[in-house]
């Protein structure tokens, strides 16, 4: 585990007696209110009715909440340690600023829960627990996603995990070994793609790019800029075809444009423009 935050003193701060006097003094106030209000009688019901008692109210909790806080602190009750496991991409200033610690404040009043909502907003955090554990110490445990591939949508580029959630939009230089998919729709299925695609190691090395169409295929681009038109169904079998072909036969050596294989008894190749005219001219194949 890796310290956050460390104490700032190694002294424990000397306990402040607690003195009975400012509680008696709120509770006091809140008699004083009832004993005002039921004197007044509908004038009390007025400044009920308008907030002025609320308001009175709310302003003696505050200040005894303040107290109570202070006398806390003073019982050496505050946060001098964060330990947190699990961070990898999630920075230290991230994980301290989602939670809204700061060195010293009573721990009694950190939140574990709401630090937890807040952790969970943060793009590589998959899964948090906080705890709190007394007399000084917030105790964090990450799982962070893991990055499937790069996401395309008009025209920009987002980090997506498996299941589809955006990561992250900066510094995507370093993810650029990644797969990049394209389609709105494209999230939702890329690691069912993916998966299928990588039960073919060598040929899935040649991907570049998939692009989903109309919600029911996937066109694969390969790095040597060949196309290859998947069906929509039995995908797999016609990428285990394809790997078996390009084993056999080095069709990728070929000038070859595209490949479909949405026809489950056939391949189709489409030639390069410049093997087009080739042919066009000699009559033969190249």
């Amino acid at each position: 585990m890796s310290a956050l935050m460390k104490s700032k003193n190694s002294v424990t701060p000397a306990r402040r007696r607690s003195g009975g006097w400012p509680r008696r003094r709120y509770v006091g106030l809140l008699l004083a209110c009832a004993v005002i209000m039921s004197g007044l009688g509908a004038g009390g019901w007025y400044l009920w009715h308008n907030g002025i008692v609320g308001k009175t109210l709310a302003v003696a909790g505050a200040e005894l909440s303040a107290w109570g806080d202070k006398q806390i602190i003073g019982a050496g009750l505050t946060v001098q340690h964060v330990f947190v496991t699990g961070r990898g991409e999630t920075s230290k200033g991230q994980v301290l600023n989602a939670m809204g610690l700061r060195s010293g404040q009573s721990i009694l009043s950190f939140d574990p829960d709401q630090a937890r909502q807040r952790l969970l907003q943060l793009g590589w955090v998959e899964t948090a627990r906080v705890e709190r554990r007394l007399p000084d110490t917030i105790v964090v445990l990450l799982r962070e996603r893991k990055a499937l591939a790069l996401w395309q949508h008009k025209g920009r580029q987002v980090l997506i995990d498996h299941g589809g959630k955006v990561i992250t939009r900066n510094n995507l230089a370093r993810f650029a070994h990644l797969p990049v998919v394209v389609g709105k729709d494209a999230p939702k299925t890329a690691a069912a793609l993916i998966e299928m695609l990588s039960q073919k190691p060598v040929l899935f090395a040649q991907v570049q790019a998939a692009v989903r169409i109309g919600a029911r295929r996937w066109d694969v681009r390969l790095k040597n800029g060949i196309k290859v038109h998947l069906p929509a169904d039995d995908a797999f079998g016609a990428w285990s075809r394809l790997a078996d072909l390009a084993a056999e036969h080095r069709i990728f050596e070929r000038d070859v444009a595209a490949i479909d294989l949405r026809l489950p008894d056939r391949l189709v190749l489409r030639l390069t423009p410049e093997a087009t005219a080739r042919k066009n001219k000699t009559g033969k194949d190249t």
